[in-house]
């Protein structure tokens, strides 16, 4: 897991997983728009996995900011539900979903390509 205090920071891996920690609400929604704006350009697939109250807001940006066919690879999913799901908190257990969530998303992404050929 990488921290990163700016989205310049961001720029310098290719995947993983990101803590981000804010203070400013408006300053984290717009570091993370052009955060999923770098992955999109890059053809790389956005999983955020964020905490239920801040997710409304995030999802009516992405909406704003972003087309249908960009959406397709951006996954919303609310944090405790998705630290939980597999019943514990361990990270060896939260690593192996995050693995299969990502694997999922990109064979999705690749058939949606695909489709469109």
């Amino acid at each position: 897991m990488k921290t990163i205090n700016s989205i310049s920071s961001s720029k310098k891996f290719d995947k993983g997983h990101v803590f981000y920690r804010f203070e400013d609400k408006q300053f984290y929604i717009n570091n993370l728009m052009r955060f999923i704006k770098n992955g999109l350009e890059s053809k790389q697939c956005i999983l955020i996995i964020e905490n239920m109250r801040a997710l409304p807001l995030i999802k009516a940006t992405i909406d704003k900011k972003f087309i249908h066919k960009q959406k397709e690879s951006i996954r919303l999913v609310n944090n405790f539900d998705y630290y939980l799901a597999n019943g514990d908190f361990h990270t060896k257990t939260i690593l192996t979903h995050f693995q299969e969530d990502l694997s999922m998303l990109k064979m999705k992404n690749t058939m949606i390509e695909h489709g469109l050929t």
